[in-house]
């Protein structure tokens, strides 16, 4: 079996201001270099403060009570995705949001733009306009997804359509050679291609 090279992540919250919200559930699924499943990792946070829009993802305060904190978790979730591509929807947010947490915990590891590959940017580039939300995806892609706003079924969203955009590429199939993402960021063809294994740093 090749060894696992991508690093599918999906994270839940309490709400979307990364300096006063906190991650309250976290998804890692790893694919090797043939894009097939390697493992699951998974675990409930507690924020340590209400968990905000419960009518979004489901998760009350009960739900979390005995989860683990985040500074609990952190070095084992670094271990997953260290020196791997990571790969997420609106990567960006995961991304800002796992950085504001590792800090908070006191730890070293930042997650670095360069070796994250955005689902959500890349379909501009594979399919024509329409919805870019996970969601919106799933159905344009006869994707059937699981539970919304809940990490693991995400994460196996998101996965499912990374391999399609990873087919598409590999068929010559683009809907353009280059776009602009929502904050008016360029976007290429294939990120996976070019993003580099992250390498956190260790305290």
């Amino acid at each position: 079996m090749s060894l696992s090279k991508y690093a599918i992540l999906d994270i839940e919250t309490t709400g979307l201001d990364r300096a006063t919200d906190r991650v309250i559930e976290i998804a890692v699924i790893h694919l090797d270099s043939d894009f097939a499943e390697v493992s699951r990792w998974h675990t409930l946070v507690n924020p340590g403060r209400p968990t905000g829009a419960v009518h979004i993802h489901g998760l009350t305060d009960d739900h979390l009570a005995r989860a683990p904190r985040f500074s609990e978790i952190a070095s084992d979730l670094a271990t997953q995705l260290h020196g791997r591509r990571i790969v997420a929807h609106n990567a960006k947010f995961d991304r800002e949001f796992l950085n504001s947490e590792f800090a908070r915990a006191g730890l070293m590891e930042r997650i670095d733009e360069e070796s994250c590959v955005c689902t959500m940017d890349q379909s501009r580039i594979y399919l024509e306009p329409g919805s870019h939300s996970l969601r919106g995806l799933a159905e344009r892609l006869d994707i059937r997804p699981g539970q919304a706003h809940r990490s693991m079924s995400d994460a196996l969203t998101c996965a499912a359509i990374f391999r399609v955009f990873v087919d598409l590429e590999e068929r010559g199939q683009r809907y353009t050679n280059v776009d602009l993402n929502r904050d008016d960021v360029e976007v290429l063809p294939a990120q996976w291609k070019r993003a580099r294994s992250w390498g956190a740093l260790r305290t």
